[in-house]
């Protein structure tokens, strides 16, 4: 297959001409021109149409853009891993974590590790659990910290996880609720509003899942956020219940500003996972980042 008129294709279709994709590539339009319809005849297909002055997809071109995107995008991961491997200890190292991650663990170790190592720059992205794992797997992170979903990594000889934490989800309502600092049962606590965070959040997924285990009915998710500190202002507002993790919940409560429902033979433990390639597939300043985690991991650790 050669990729370089698969190249040229990609970015006539992706800038709409030949003229542009000439421009980006600094490659002359002749050549363009004719390094398309090589392919295409080699191939025996059609890519392009012409309309006019200019040039419109066929539908097979069309099927081919979200795979040469992918292809393109894997590329260019991999042409970066090489050059973070060569400019050592410079480099990019990227993060995905979920909520829970980025506000209240990830910001201390990136700063530590900035510290010892100011030549590597860090790129930290906020996303849901599903979505972290989902990020290492495709290799557009180094390293993923999530809550544990259950999902073993597709490739054990790629990939490997450690457990950092394991605490409790907690069900937590304002002082002023009416379940504040009660003992509920968990079918009273689930007929209550909710407030959640987005499909695929891993405190959601957990709280279906103890209903379905408790055969009730899943709670009304009556006010939805993709952020976990915009779910707790709400909480702390006065409306509904959310049911969180308890490195999040527990200061809050200390402060009066959240209160705990107890809710009686319901216990959900949360373990927050970081997730990355094994070390034969790492780059050292990723080693020395998990390194510097682990080391730094407080009393909470199992």
């Amino acid at each position: 297959m050669n990729l370089h008129a698969l190249r040229l294709f990609y970015y006539v279709a992706l800038t709409g001409s030949v003229t542009k994709a000439s421009e980006k590539l600094h490659i002359s339009q002749p050549a363009i021109s004719a390094q398309i319809r090589k392919f295409e005849k080699e191939n025996n297909i059609k890519l392009f149409n012409i309309q006019g002055r200019g040039l419109i997809l066929t539908p097979l071109g069309k099927k081919l853009i979200k795979p040469l995107e992918k292809i393109f995008a894997i590329e260019e991961q991999v042409h970066n891993l090489i050059e973070d491997y060569h400019h050592y200890p410079e480099g990019k190292l990227r993060i995905a974590g979920n909520y829970l991650a980025t506000s209240v663990l990830i910001p201390k170790w990136a700063s530590l590790y900035k510290q010892k190592y100011s030549a590597v720059e860090v790129q930290i992205t906020t996303v849901n659990s599903h979505e972290a794992i989902e990020k290492l797997l495709n290799f557009e992170v180094d390293v993923a910290i999530y809550s544990d979903m259950g999902v073993p990594f597709a490739d054990p000889d790629v990939f490997e996880s450690t457990e950092l934490y394991r605490d409790e989800y907690l069900f937590v309502v304002a002082p002023g609720h009416k379940y504040a600092l009660q003992q509920v049962t968990f079918k009273e606590i689930a007929s209550e509003p909710f407030i959640m965070r987005e499909v695929g959040s891993a405190a959601r997924e957990r709280l279906l899942q103890l209903c379905r285990e408790q055969q009730i009915n899943p709670p009304q998710i009556e006010l939805q956020f993709n952020g976990l500190h915009e779910t707790i202002l709400a909480v702390m507002a006065g409306y509904g219940v959310s049911f969180v993790s308890s490195l999040v919940a527990e200061p809050l409560l200390m402060q009066g500003v959240l209160a705990r429902v107890d809710v009686p033979g319901i216990s959900s433990s949360n373990s927050i996972m970081l997730g990355t390639r094994s070390k034969e597939h790492q780059e050292m300043f990723v080693h020395d980042f998990i390194s510097l985690v682990i080391h730094h991991l407080d009393t909470k650790v199992l």
